[in-house]
This record gives structure tokens, C-alpha cells and sequence, in this order.
């Protein structure tokens, strides 16, 4: 997309927001898991000679943090590569400097044959021995003003690392690099303030990891302050193109590194401007020194909603375009848009070809679905398969493809004189995608009879056993276009169902700064996911029915759960979510604690039901047809759990133990014309720690089904599948869309597909019984 189209479309989505607010009244180990979570990994270049030291402190004001948040700063397994960028002004490009890697290792990892490789801005530098299991050490690379360049700049890490004494294919999962998000950038003696809004780019994150942006509000919170801080604080979110931003709302500025977003309209920011020295401050968007050197303030100016609608479209057009251009809307960075019958090759996901000579060769990208992609088993999404593999390969030898961390296709190497693949034809079921982003691993199994030896010296890297090409592409059927809610893995893929420029309410029950920072965050993180702002119109008070708008709700009542207390539409409550993960867990048949201790129209079936329960033959005394009655409705549930690509429940499910920190649940509205998505916790604090869990982006990747929790003790997340989904929008009528949302209907409803094809078998049978017998035979005597 040309430059000049993306800027018209923000600003265009960025004037509807504000406009529409004013006219609504303002692949690891089970061992490695634990040790790579909160990680994220970076690169750099050397071009001469590598010095190793220890890791300096964070507070290092002259490096520049990579963009990157901490979950990606791991390199795993035999052969990985992970990209990172930072942000450089032109002073800093001519003064160079070096490119610090604070990094770990695993103990497993064999030094001598351990390496990393670097590239800066597709250049390729140099490299280093990975050798620092006992520690972090910093390996600085000295990278000249030829390698650099203004705005971002893009370091491409590659790890290649052997196991020491295992030469399993499972030993591979052991191999870790992980890199000290902290401690890792650009160190440059060129040091350069925060003076516009390229330089916002570099800012460093807090203690927590995490980008803090704080916005400086005058008096109270209002709605219609809210209303004229969303469209500033969304562009703002967009042009940072970081997912790990935390929102906080005050009348003062923040400490530490980060951006304070101030708040300066003509009724009440006039003071605010005297007290913290910005009563020079141009009107409009603009950027400023901060009280320290790591905090940077950008400035608001305006009258009403209307100015702040100008001065937003004005940066949008002017000082973000390049920000935008080379972030948010920057193609090749693993992420492959795809819609019906598109083709895409892996190149466009930034994968280079490269020659494998390990086990297990791990290549993974993202797919991103439209939001009201229909998932079923209508039809198949190809992979192309454009590869070669070695002769010598064992006849175990297999590509897998994994698709949302589960294996859904695997296509074996038969061939052990070698093969080459020109475009192979793999066939990958919809049911395993989901609307939004999925993650797609292609995992190629590569054993050699020398494996078994383990000879670790007798090593031949030089012989290579596949190669994968960045032609390999996948094909997008015709896909069966509907809205489906609940989906949490659509709002967090997509920001469905209030993306696309769709006007919203976002209500929040109360108007303290915990609450209206969480509603925020949330609001910033939807608009990441979207890549455009989202057309909020913001509230302080109880959604209203009747509107037909969808409404995001932020709630720390306690007694929220009253407003959806109808048929249509009902907030899972503490017993709700508690029972329905016990019945995941299969608890004792008992259920007398369902007993209700008063009276009420079901008491007579609850006691009934108990007293069953409670009476209940073992599986030893039961008849014969019994125990085939309960093999069958096994059979079937764990059939279903198959079909729908889910594993044991019981082994990712934990107990919901003493409540949940925060559930976000997403329901019909109750007068049946939108759909609420609401966000709730029993305290403010918890309202924003929890928001705050929640959009970490390893968590916020896996939410999906119909409700999420955040538990209090451990602070997992607990995805609970939807009881009823409804169609809210089906914008394609056309009869070939109709056709394939029908066979996707009944891929989804087997049982009355096979109950109609009986049907129509009995029907015609009794069709022929009733005609043959009245034509009887005809003699030609």
C-alpha cells in the first residue's frame, strides 16, 4: 500500500473516532517453558574484533532499547533467527557505536560449535561464540555510520547451537539462547533528548518491562476528557508500535522512563502548563523535554474535540508518517494478511532461504485471518512446499506442521536417496485456524543413522540434510464469510467486533484512575490489533440498552453481574467460572454442595439429581449396556475434542482455586441487538493489574473461546469455550458465501447431517416401497 494511502486511511479512521464520539454526545520443552517465559531476543553486527564483558546496569541513559517487547528475546533450538529494531537519529547515525547483546545460554548448549550471527539493516557483520552458561555476558559489536541509517534499523540474530551429549530429536527442545531485554540495544556516545517524535522511539521501558505512557488530566476524570484523549493517546499507541504499552491516568507526570501524554485544553490545561514549564508549547501535537532525561512529554494542545481532531490529523500527515510507514504498516516482519483466494509466499513474512544441517529445523511465521473468517471443514488451506532434503535421512524422517502450538498435518520423507519438492501440495485443515493472528510452525524431522552413535566431534556441518525455500507459499480457499461471538481469539487477533471503523461504547463504572487507565490500556492494545483507532465513544456509568452499539465495558462492581442477569445475556460469575472449570476437571460425582440452602423452583430436581449422584452403581456393577452407553458418550466427547483440534482439558485446565483476578467474558447484549465484551474484577487495583496481565502479549495471543480469567494466585490464564455462540454480522449474502457458512454449519453439527442423509434414505425407501408394489410386473404376453 502507497505511503500516501496509509496516512489517508489513519487519518481518515482517526476523524471518524473523534467524529463519532462527538455525535454520541462527547516449540519448547515442557523443562524450557519456565525459563523462556518473559524473554525476547535481539541482534546486532561486528565487524571487528568482539569484546566480551559483564552486563552493564538498565540505567545506561546512551542505549537505545530495542523496539521489541520481552517475550521475543529467545533463540531456540538447533537453528533459530529473530529480529529486532531500534530507532536512530541523524547525529547518532554519524557517530556510530556499539551494538550491545546481553545474553544466557542453556547449560546444554555445546560452546564449540555454538554461534551467533549478525546482520544490521541486511548487512552482515560478523558473529560471536555462544559460551555464557554460568551468567549473562555482554557481547559488544562495533557497528560504523555505513551500517546505520535514520529512523528504525533492523538487526537479524541467528543462532546455530548443538546439544553437548544428547542427539535426540527431543534433546533439541533444550537448546536456549535468551537475551537480557534490560541490558540489550544500541549504545551510542551521542546522546540526544526527547525533541520530536521520532526520538519518542527510542524511549526505555520501567523496571516492569513494560512501556509506560502516563496522561496528565487536570481535575476530574470526565467522559468528555476521555473522548478528547482517545484519538491523541491511539495515534500515539500506533506510531510507538509496541505491545507491552501500560496506561496510567494522573493530574502530575510520571517518574521514570517513559512518555507523559499532557492534557492542556484551553478551559482548565493553562495552569497545568505553568506548573510543569510548558506554557511555550505550541498548539497542537508536540513533543518536549521531560523532568528527567529517560521521560519524554508530548504535549496537547486544543479548545475541543473538534482542535484535537485537527492537531492529531495534522501529525498523522506530517511528523508520524515515517514512524507509521516503517512500523505499524511495515510488511515482512513474520506476519502474512491473508483474505480469500489470496497466495503468499514466506518471503513476504521477511524468511530467508537457508540450508539446515541439524535435527530439527524449525520455521515459523504468523497467519492472519479476516476477523469473521468462519472456521470449519469446508475446505483446506494449501502450503506449497518449495524444499529439497539430503540422501541418508532415516525413514522416520517428516515434516510437521504445527498450527496454534497443536499438530495438525505431518507428511512423511519416503524417499531416502533424497527428494526436491517444486510446490508439493500440503493440505491444512481451516478447523485449526482462528480468526485474527495464528502461529504456524513447520517442524522438519531430519534423524540420520549417526544420530544414534552421538558422536558430537564427528560432526559434519558442512553436509546439510534441507534446505527450505522463501517461495514455499500457502493458498487461501474461498472462506465462508460470518460473525461468530463469542471469540476472544477475534477481539485479540483482530479487535472484532469493534474494528473496521464500527462506532462502540466504552464504559467504565467508575471514574478513578486505576479504572479509567485499565479501559484505556485495553482500548490501546484492541487499536494495536486493529492497526488503525478504533471509534470509541467513552462513558462513565453503566452501559445503556436499547442503542444497538456494542459496548467494551470496565467494571470493579461488585454487583455487575446484575446486568446481565437476563436469557440473553449473563456475566459469568465466581460459581459460574469455578463450576464450569470442576467440570473440566471431572470432580466427584457428588454434587450435593449444589444444594441450594434455600428454597427455589429447582430444589426438587437438585435434590433428585444429588440423590442419583450419591446412588450411582460403580462401573464394576453396571450392565453390559450401560458401560457401553457410557464408552459411547466417551467416545463421542473425546471424538468432538479431536475434531476441534483441543487437547485433555484436565492437563492445561488448573482449579479455579480461590477466584480470579480479572474475567473477561463476551455475551449478546440483553436487549439481543449487540454485544457486550466486559472486563471485571472486585477492586480497581485489580482492575488494572489484571488488564495489565492481560495485554502481555504471550497472554493476550492465547485468549479465545468465550471467557478468560487471570487467576489471583498464579496469574495464568484459563480460557473457557463459549456455551452458545450467535451470528452478529453476515455482510456477505451472496449465495456461494451462504453455501460454504451452511457446510461449515454442518461440519460443526455432524450428527444432523448424518441424522438428514438417514432421513433421506428412509424416506426414499419408503418411497419405493409404496410405488414398486402398485406397478407390479408387466408381461408382454
Amino acid at each position: 500500500m502507497a505511503k500516501t494511502s496509509l496516512l489517508a486511511m489513519l487519518g481518515l479512521s482517526l476523524l471518524v473516532a473523534s467524529a463519532g464520539a462527538g455525535r454520541a454526545e462527547g516449540l519448547v520443552a515442557d523443562s524450557v517453558k519456565p525459563l523462556l517465559e518473559g524473554t525476547a531476543l535481539s541482534g546486532g553486527l561486528l565487524p571487528a574484533p568482539v569484546e566480551t564483558k559483564k552486563a552493564e546496569p538498565a540505567a545506561d541513559k546512551a542505549l537505545v532499547p530495542f523496539e521489541q517487547s520481552a517475550d521475543a528475546y529467545a533463540l531456540v533450538g538447533e537453528d533459530d533467527v529473530a529480529t529486532f529494531t531500534f530507532a536512530l537519529d541523524g547525529p547518532q547515525v554519524s557517530a556510530g557505536g556499539t551494538l550491545n547483546l546481553a545474553y544466557i545460554n542453556a547449560v546444554s548448549v555445546l560452546p564449540d560449535t555454538a554461534k551467533m550471527d549478525v546482520e544490521v539493516n541486511g548487512r552482515d557483520v560478523g558473529g560471536f561464540a555462544i559460551a555464557s552458561p554460568n551468567g549473562t555476558l555482554t557481547e559488544k559489536i562495533a557497528v560504523a555510520a555505513e551500517f546505520l541509517k535514520a529512523g528504525r534499523n533492523v538487526v537479524r540474530l541467528r543462532a546455530r547451537q548443538h546439544h553437548r551429549v544428547d542427539c535426540s530429536l527431543d534433546a533439541t527442545y533444550e537448546l536456549w539462547t535468551k537475551l537480557d531485554p534490560a541490558a540489550s540495544g544500541f549504545a551510542t556516545g551521542q546522546l540526544s533528548g526527547f525533541s520530536d517524535f521520532d526520538s519518542l522511539l527510542a524511549v526505555r521501558r520501567n523496571a516492569a518491562h513494560r512501556t509506560d505512557v502516563r496522561i496528565v488530566v487536570p481535575g476530574a476524570l470526565s467522559a468528555e476528557a476521555l473522548n478528547e484523549v482517545a484519538p491523541a493517546l491511539q495515534s500515539l499507541i500506533l506510531f510507538l508500535n509496541r505491545d507491552d504499552v501500560s496506561v496510567s491516568v494522573a493530574d502530575k507526570p510520571g517518574t521514570g522512563p517513559g512518555i507523559d501524554l499532557v492534557m492542556a485544553m484551553d478551559r482548565d490545561g493553562a495552569a497545568t502548563l505553568s506548573k510543569l514549564g510548558l506554557s511555550n508549547a505550541p498548539r497542537g501535537l508536540s513533543v518536549q523535554a521531560g523532568a528527567t532525561a529517560d521521560r519524554a512529554t508530548v504535549v496537547l494542545r486544543a479548545a475541543n474535540l473538534n482542535d484535537v481532531n485537527a492537531a492529531v490529523l495534522a501529525a498523522v500527515k506530517g511528523p508520524l508518517a515515517d514512524g507509521l510507514k516503517s512500523g505499524i504498516f511495515e510488511k515482512g516482519r513474520g506476519v502474512l494478511a491473508v483474505d480469500a483466494g489470496e497466495r503468499r509466499t514466506l518471503k513476504e513474512a521477511g524468511y530467508e532461504t537457508r540450508v539446515f544441517s541439524g535435527r530439527l529445523s524449525r520455521t515459523d511465521f504468523a497467519v492472519e485471518m479476516p476477523a469473521d473468517f468462519y472456521a470449519a471443514e469446508y475446505a483446506t488451506l494449501d502450503l506449497r512446499l518449495h524444499a529439497a532434503t539430503s540422501p541418508g535421512l532415516d525413514q522416520t524422517a517428516q515434516l510437521l506442521v504445527r498450527v496454534n502450538d497443536r499438530v495438525v498435518k505431518s507428511y512423511p520423507f519416503r524417499n531416502g536417496e533424497g527428494e526436491q519438492f517444486d510446490g508439493k501440495r500440503i493440505e491444512l485443515p481451516l478447523r485449526a485456524f482462528r480468526p485474527g493472528v495464528n502461529r504456524v510452525e513447520l517442524l522438519a524431522e531430519l534423524p540420520v543413522a549417526a544420530d544414534a552413535a552421538c558422536r558430537p566431534e564427528e560432526r559434519d556441518d558442512g553436509k546439510p540434510r534441507f534446505i527450505l525455500l522463501d517461495t514455499t507459499a500457502i493458498e487461501v480457499p474461498a472462506l465462508a464469510r460470518v460473525g461468530r461471538l463469542p471469540d476472544l481469539a477475534a477481539l485479540a487477533g483482530k479487535a472484532y467486533p469493534y474494528g473496521g471503523g464500527k462506532p462502540f461504547d466504552l464504559v467504565i463504572d467508575r471514574a478513578d484512575s486505576q479504572s479509567v487507565g485499565a479501559g484505556l490500556t485495553l482500548l490501546s492494545r484492541l487499536a494495536l490489533s486493529a492497526r488503525a483507532p478504533l471509534t470509541a465513544k467513552i462513558a462513565i456509568g453503566t452501559p445503556t440498552q436499547g442503542t444497538g452499539r456494542d459496548v467494551l465495558v470496565v467494571s470493579s462492581q461488585n454487583d455487575f453481574a446484575e446486568l446481565g442477569a437476563t436469557d440473553k445475556a449473563s456475566f459469568p460469575s465466581e460459581t459460574d467460572i469455578g463450576a464450569s472449570v470442576a467440570a473440566l476437571m471431572e470432580p466427584d460425582p457428588v454434587v450435593t454442595a449444589s444444594v441450594p440452602d434455600t428454597a427455589t423452583g429447582n430444589e426438587t430436581a437438585d435434590l433428585l439429581q444429588a440423590f442419583h449422584n450419591s446412588t450411582a452403581a460403580g462401573e464394576g456393577d453396571l450392565s453390559f449396556g450401560s458401560r457401553a452407553q457410557l464408552w459411547l458418550s466417551a467416545a463421542t466427547k473425546n471424538f468432538g475434542r479431536w475434531l476441534n483440534y483441543q487437547g485433555d482439558d484436565t492437563a492445561r485446565v488448573a482449579p479455579h482455586g480461590a477466584g480470579s483476578l480479572v474475567t473477561l467474558s463476551q455475551m449478546r447484549a440483553p436487549d439481543g441487538l449487540a454485544t457486550w465484551t466486559v472486563i471485571k474484577a472486585s477492586a480497581p487495583r485489580d482492575i488494572e493489574a489484571g488488564v495489565n496481565r492481560l495485554v502481555e502479549p504471550a497472554i493476550w495471543r492465547d485468549l479465545d473461546g468465550g471467557t478468560a480469567v487471570i487467576e489471583t494466585a498464579s496469574l495464568s490464564l484459563v480460557s473457557l469455550p463459549a456455551a452458545d455462540r450467535y451470528i452478529a454480522d453476515l455482510q456477505d449474502r451472496s449465495p456461494g458465501n451462504l453455501r460454504r457458512v451452511a457446510a461449515a454449519w454442518f461440519s460443526d453439527n455432524f450428527q444432523i447431517y448424518v441424522l438428514l442423509v438417514l432421513a433421506c434414505l428412509g424416506i426414499f425407501a419408503v418411497w419405493l416401497g409404496i410405488t414398486v408394489p402398485r406397478k407390479g410386473v408387466r408381461s408382454d404376453r
